[in-house]
């Protein structure tokens, strides 16, 4: 089991077999795993589900609550969607409506999990982008104002957030993964991507970063 256990990911899929595979698939990896019989379920999730993995006959299927629904009681959540052959065409446009991608069956697992991390992670930027423009709502002259007052992309978001985060906690690791509700091993690179390289390992982010 890696490091993904704070991570929740719910399952929406007719297939009993497919069901059982993507949740044994997702629990090796550390995933805490919800199985939902319809989108009306959804109502009642956790709010904090990171991430649904389902196929899109379920999300298109006649009920009470369309997909649109979906994405207005769930806006955080970010959907993968695991299309057959004769759904390709509802996924696509599933995900023109807002669905964050597609994984056709057959899949690779490795494939599917890297969907489904990259939505766990862009759920964690919209809460934290929520939690900012709470903040900013509070204290209208904070650093936290500056970094959303020229509305930037979610990956500019997250990096400017992370530095603020960082830079708060000196550079500590440990305080600054509980702080953003990741883990140390996927702060880690985040720094690597964003071209944060300490000379020293304790060396605070405010001295590398430009």
């Amino acid at each position: 089991m890696n490091l993904e256990t704070q991570r929740k990911v719910g399952i929406l899929e007719g297939d009993l077999a497919m069901r059982k595979l993507l949740q044994d698939l997702l629990k090796q990896e550390g995933y805490g795993v919800t199985i939902f019989s319809s989108p009306e379920d959804l109502e009642k999730a956790d709010p904090t589900t990171d991430a649904l993995v389902a196929s899109p006959s379920m999300l298109a299927a006649d009920g009470p609550l369309s997909f649109e629904g979906i994405k207005k009681i769930r806006p955080e959540m970010g959907i993968v969607l695991i299309p057959s052959a004769q759904e390709i065409e509802k996924a696509r446009e599933l995900v023109a409506q807002g669905a964050f991608s597609l994984v056709s069956r057959p899949f690779q697992p490795w494939e599917l999990l890297h969907r489904v991390r990259r939505a766990c992670e862009l759920s964690e930027v919209k809460r934290q982008n929520q939690w900012l423009r709470r903040k900013e709502v509070k204290e209208p002259n904070s650093e936290v104002r500056n970094i959303i007052e020229d509305e930037p992309t979610l990956d500019e978001l997250e990096k400017r957030y992370i530095e603020i985060v960082l830079k708060k906690t000196g550079g500590r690791k440990d305080k600054a993964s509980k702080l953003l509700g990741i883990n140390r091993r996927t702060l880690y690179r985040k720094e690597r991507e964003y071209g944060w390289v300490a000379t020293y390992p304790n060396q605070p982010l405010s001295r590398v970063a430009h």
